[in-house]
C-alpha cells in the first residue's frame, strides 16, 4: 500500500513538473514575468545510512552531479520552482533527486505579503555493488556482504505558510520569508545481500516501508541587488520529538546582460536514509 501511494505521489509530482515547464516557454506568460532556466554540472557528496539487526551499513562517496533548474515567478501572485538532479554513479548507486515548489501571494485585509505553498521532494537511490558492502554488527564486527543490492524512494510532499517581509527599492531589493509547515516522508523499497558466514548460501531479502510525519520551520532570504546579482538563501528543519533533518541551500546568478549569466548552487540536506551535499555550477538564462 505504502509503495502505491509513494509511486502515485512520484507520478503525481513529475506530471507537476512537465506541466510547470510548459508554460515557462508559452507565449501566454505576462510581460512583468520571470522565467529562470538554469543547466548544472559539478560534484555531489552522498551518504547512505542503514541501521537494521543485521548490522549498520554507512557509505560515502563524492561524484558527478547533473541537475536542470526552472523557476517562473509572476510578482504579486505566484513563484514555482523545479529542480531535477542525477548522479550515475555514486556509491555504487544511480541517484536522482526532484525538488518542485509553488507559493502563492495573497493578502487578508490589511496584512499583505502572505504565502500559501507546497511541493515535493523526491530522492531514488538504486545500488548494485556486489561484495563491496561492509556491514557492522552491535558487537562492532565488520563483515562483507554479498551481492548487495538495494532500491530504495524517499518521497516527501509538503505544505508551508508564512508572511514575506520586503524592503529596498527596485534597485536592492530583499525580501525575508519565515514560515513553518507539515511534511510525510513515504520511504519504500527492498534490499538483499547474502552472509558470508554458515550457514552458506544465507541470502537476506527485506523490504523498507515506513511513513513520518514531520513539522517544518524555515526562513528564506531573497535577495535582487542591482539588477544583475540575484541571491536565494534558504534554512529549514524538519523535525519531530526524536529526529532533527536541518537542510541549507544557496542559489547565487550573475547576469552579464539581460538575459544571460552564470550561476551557483549548494545544498546540504539530511534526510532518513542520509545525507546529499552538492557544489554545482551553470549557465542561467533569464527570459
Amino acid at each position: 500500500m505504502l509503495r502505491q501511494i509513494a509511486k502515485s505521489i512520484t507520478v503525481g509530482a513529475i506530471a507537476a513538473v512537465f506541466l510547470f515547464m510548459v508554460p515557462i516557454f508559452s507565449a501566454g506568460a505576462q510581460p512583468t514575468d520571470i522565467r529562470i532556466v538554469a543547466p548544472y554540472a559539478g560534484f555531489v557528496t552522498s551518504v547512505y545510512e542503514r541501521e537494521s539487526a543485521n548490522g549498520d551499513i554507512r557509505l560515502k562517496d563524492t561524484d558527478l552531479m547533473l541537475g536542470l533548474y526552472a523557476q517562473w515567478i509572476r510578482p504579486g501572485k505566484f513563484q514555482a520552482n523545479a529542480f531535477l538532479y542525477h548522479a550515475p554513479d555514486v556509491n555504487y548507486a544511480s541517484l536522482w533527486g526532484l525538488h518542485t515548489n509553488v507559493d502563492f501571494y495573497f493578502a487578508l485585509g490589511e496584512i499583505e505579503n502572505l504565502v500559501i505553498g507546497g511541493g515535493v521532494q523526491f530522492l531514488m537511490i538504486d545500488i548494485d555493488a556486489g561484495d563491496n558492502i561492509v556491514s557492522v554488527s552491535p558487537m562492532g564486527t565488520e563483515v562483507n556482504l554479498q551481492d548487495f543490492t538495494l532500491r530504495t524512494s524517499v518521497v516527501a510532499p509538503y505544505l508551508r505558510t508564512g508572511r514575506q517581509v520586503p524592503f529596498g527599492d527596485a534597485r536592492t531589493n530583499v525580501v525575508i520569508f519565515p514560515w513553518v509547515g507539515g511534511e510525510v516522508n513515504f520511504v519504500g523499497g527492498d534490499v538483499s545481500f547474502g552472509l558470508p558466514f554458515p550457514p552458506p548460501g544465507t541470502t537476506i531479502d527485506e523490504s523498507i516501508d515506513d511513513i513520518d510525519l514531520y513539522a517544518l520551520a524555515g526562513i528564506n532570504v531573497r535577495a535582487n541587488l542591482w539588477r544583475f546579482l540575484q541571491i536565494d538563501a534558504k534554512y529549514s528543519a524538519a523535525f519531530d520529538p526524536y529526529t532533527f533533518l536541518p537542510r541549507a541551500s544557496i542559489m547565487t546568478n550573475v547576469f552579464f546582460t539581460r538575459n544571460l549569466g552564470v550561476s551557483y548552487r549548494f545544498s546540504a540536506m539530511e534526510s532518513s536514509a542520509g545525507s546529499t551535499v552538492y557544489h554545482i555550477f551553470g549557465v542561467a538564462g533569464a527570459f
